[in-house]
């Protein structure tokens, strides 16, 4: 019972956490604004300097399938060997908890740590890709700039990017650039590139892009401020997480303390932890922790995503 209540309010965390809210009608936010669809009937599509539609628009399959070979690229080489040894090494965990502290079914608490163990390696892969893309990008914008300044097409500045520059950036340049060099369409080329690097920064580079090659203009000067732009935004979130690092290292300190201390309870005290674990008398000392902790976990989650924004 005690497994698939938290389970239950760990998904009502994650729900409130993740509902969208309506936000001041004030905020501007250049990046993401400069990616918005909008779809207006009397205009014809021969008119436009970019199809956005064909940049974002999926169907939920098909953006599952990506999803899927997006993670595939981030783990690397042997993928599905590493992650079966990951589900294989959850399912120890599992096994060991559940014989140590929890002895309940096993097959309830091996479904909650594979999903949150999962669901941990999913979300660090993002983190760990975004963070390599905004070190790369700028470097790859003042390349392109370069070249572009230095009398070169388009496709030769982006080919000489992905020849220069290492890193996935690089990879993913040297591919715009070879796909555009064998006749591929630009729409095409540039919505396999947003299903790889699906960052607003990204997609307002490759929209300056298709503008450009459609209308042509100032390459070299919009690029120019859109690294300083990137610049600028990392600079605000650096300091950002300094402002806040006090807090947040203080919530996740107080979040974890009950939790070391009833797992220390197993060796200091034995009788109080099985209590608490087993007793039908201390089960409501064990549900009004997991609720509190959702709770206030919760609050936490959500004003820090507020600071974000």
């Amino acid at each position: 019972m005690i497994y698939w209540l938290a389970l239950l309010l760990g998904g009502v965390a994650v729900a409130i956490a993740f509902w969208p809210t309506a936000k001041n009608s004030n905020r501007k936010y250049y990046l993401e604004e400069d990616i918005k669809v909008y779809h207006v009937e009397s205009i014809d599509e021969a008119q436009q300097a970019v199809d956005l539609a064909t940049l974002s628009d999926r169907k939920v399959h098909v953006k599952l399938f990506q999803t899927v070979e997006r993670v595939q690229r981030q783990i690397g080489d042997f993928a599905v060997f590493k992650l079966l040894a990951l589900v294989v090494a959850l399912a120890a965990l599992a096994s060991m908890l559940n014989t140590h502290l929890v002895r309940g079914s096993y097959v309830a608490v091996a479904a909650i740590v594979e999903i949150a163990g999962l669901t941990m390696g999913y979300f660090w892969l993002q983190k760990r890709e975004k963070k390599q893309f905004e070190e790369a990008f700028p470097d790859a914008l003042n390349m392109l700039a370069s070249a572009v300044s230095a009398g070169e097409s388009i496709m030769h500045a982006i080919v000489y990017v992905g020849r220069s520059l290492e890193g996935d950036v690089g990879k993913e340049f040297k591919r715009m650039g070879e796909r555009l060099q064998m006749g591929e369409s630009a729409d095409s080329v540039f919505r396999k590139s947003c299903d790889r690097f699906p960052y607003p920064a990204f997609h307002f580079f490759v929209i300056t892009l298709r503008a450009n090659m459609q209308r042509g203009g100032q390459l070299k000067e919009v690029i120019s401020r859109l690294n300083r732009l990137m610049f600028d935004n990392r600079a605000i979130e650096k300091k950002k997480y300094a402002m806040t690092s006090e807090a947040r290292t203080s919530a996740k300190i107080v979040a974890v303390i009950p939790f070391i201390f009833l797992f220390s309870m197993k060796f200091l005290s034995p009788q109080n932890y099985e209590f608490i674990m087993f007793n039908p008398a201390g089960k409501p000392l064990l549900y009004y922790l997991i609720v509190s902790e959702t709770i206030g976990l919760t609050i936490v989650w959500m004003l820090m995503r507020g600071a974000q924004k």
